[in-house]
């Protein structure tokens, strides 16, 4: 496989100039473990370690590499360990606010052309759940595409209805619908995964994603799979770490282990294009700061009462953006109490020289 079709486009190969860079070559970053990624140039696949000049350069856990990534690689067929010298720009990033109230991400991975969003039709259907899923996405300026497993949960005209309900809420996205488990629907999703373009599969432990990659691998126990808790329909993690899997068609795939928790962080842009709808309802309110919470002359208020616009994706599009609001808040009284204690310090030390010089 060449690089080309490994996913190196141009995007990237104006990034690295082969002819002045002695010793070396770019790879892509296919797994990470603790410590070391594994890395590939598309013929072979060896571990490497970031050098210590990049991770003291390193802003943030953003700019250390992840899946997906394109890095530089100093002497990769010769060490036992190649050495990561640095990270090319990346097209996409795919991340999550970390559990907690602190501002910090996770990446989940980068240079991601697609992403397909799952949900079970089983108990842990949940559309608020896929709606902030697809905040998180649109944010990362990847395509979304919804994909509704265990089909074979409802009949026909229930699955009609439930499909219609998603396309209510999220309009412009293409969903589909299949099983794993009665193998109905599986080649439509297959053929959405297209050579050379990079994927991933995300969404809550249990709806089916690693069975989904097996039958599209044809290899039923080529990644381990647990059973789904009766109970309340939600799933154990079977992907403990994120890795790229290449289909026999040439497509790239990121396996992601299942996200309990989705934190919506600085998504403004990702609110208003998953709710454009609402965004062009609001350009028509009668003040432009408007809150679309009991206030007078709101477009948005209106179509609600009307029935054009469903309360709960109302309701949903008030709770993303209250929370995004409350973290952004929280981003500035964390600066805020640092720049204090950095005075502090300061006047501290300031004083206690003046101590020692006999002040």
């Amino acid at each position: 496989m060449t690089l080309e079709e490994f996913g190196f486009s141009r995007w990237f190969r104006d990034q690295f100039d082969p002819d002045n860079a002695e010793g070396l070559t770019v790879a892509r970053v296919v797994a990470v473990h603790k410590g070391e990624c594994e890395i590939s140039n598309g013929e072979s696949t060896r571990p490497a370690k970031t050098t210590g000049r990049l991770r003291y350069r390193a802003k943030s856990r953003l700019d250390y590499p992840t899946v997906g990534d394109w890095i530089v690689v100093k002497n990769f067929d010769h060490e036992d360990f190649g050495t990561i010298r640095a990270v090319l720009k990346r097209q996409s990033e795919l991340k999550r606010k970390t559990a907690g109230r602190t501002t910090h991400y996770q990446l989940i991975a980068a240079n991601i052309d697609t992403a397909f969003i799952m949900q079970t039709l089983g108990l842990g259907y949940n559309l608020q759940r896929l709606e902030r899923y697809l905040v998180m996405v649109n944010e990362s300026g990847i395509e979304p595409v919804v994909l509704l497993s265990k089909s074979d949960l409802l009949s026909a005209a229930e699955l009609k209805t439930t499909i219609a309900e998603v396309y209510a809420r999220m309009p412009k996205v293409h969903v589909l619908a299949f099983s794993n488990t009665a193998r109905k629907g599986l080649d439509a999703v297959a053929s959405l995964f297209l050579p050379g373009h990079t994927y991933c599969i995300i969404g809550s432990s249990g709806v089916g994603k690693t069975t989904l990659l097996n039958n599209l691998l044809g290899e039923e126990e080529y990644l381990f799979t647990l059973p789904v808790r009766e109970k309340d329909g939600k799933g154990l993690h079977s992907t403990t770490w994120r890795e790229l899997i290449t289909l026999d068609n040439g497509a790239h795939v990121v396996d992601t282990p299942g996200m309990r928790e989705l934190g919506n962080l600085d998504v403004n842009e990702g609110i208003d294009e998953t709710f454009d709808d609402i965004s062009a309802l609001a350009a028509r309110c009668k003040f432009n700061d408007c809150s679309h919470v009991g206030t007078l002359g709101c477009a948005v208020l209106e179509a609600v009462e009307c029935g054009s616009l469903p309360a709960a994706r109302y309701a949903n599009y008030i709770r993303l953006m209250k929370e995004a609001a409350f973290h952004d808040q929280s981003a500035l009284d964390k600066r805020d109490q640092d720049k204090k204690l950095s005075r502090f310090y300061r006047s501290e030390q300031s004083s206690n020289q003046k101590k020692k010089g006999g002040y």
